[in-house]
């Protein structure tokens, strides 16, 4: 569906995350998450890179709420700073994090160049 553009003000979008969960032997499960990210300009998005950051950083500053996060118990995991560290901290889950945020930012094949 087709809408005329105009310009928004800075937004809040959830947006579906897929994480490749490593299994023995090599093979992976796919599990899906919802992340709702702040959608940041161009400019801020570069500088956290030539600034020295990294995936991490940009994890920080965009993510500010998630939807089917659960504990090891099965228990929903609550959206909080710590619980962002643990989160991001595992490499496939910020990588999942990381090319959700560049799919809605950029679209797809920008997540597919990273």
């Amino acid at each position: 569906e087709r809408s005329m553009f105009k310009i928004e003000k800075k937004k809040n979008i959830k947006w579906p995350v897929v994480i490749n969960i490593p299994r023995d032997g090599g093979g992976t499960t796919q599990a899906r998450i919802t992340a709702e990210f702040e959608l940041i300009g161009t400019d801020e998005y570069n500088a956290i890179f030539t600034d020295g950051g990294n995936d991490k950083d940009l994890i920080r500053r965009t993510l500010k709420n998630w939807d089917d996060v659960k504990d090891e118990d099965g228990n929903p995991l609550e959206f909080s700073s710590e619980n962002v560290e643990m989160l991001i901290d595992i490499s496939h889950v910020r990588s999942g994090l990381t090319a959700a945020y560049i799919d809605m930012a950029f679209g797809k094949k920008a997540a597919a160049k990273n």
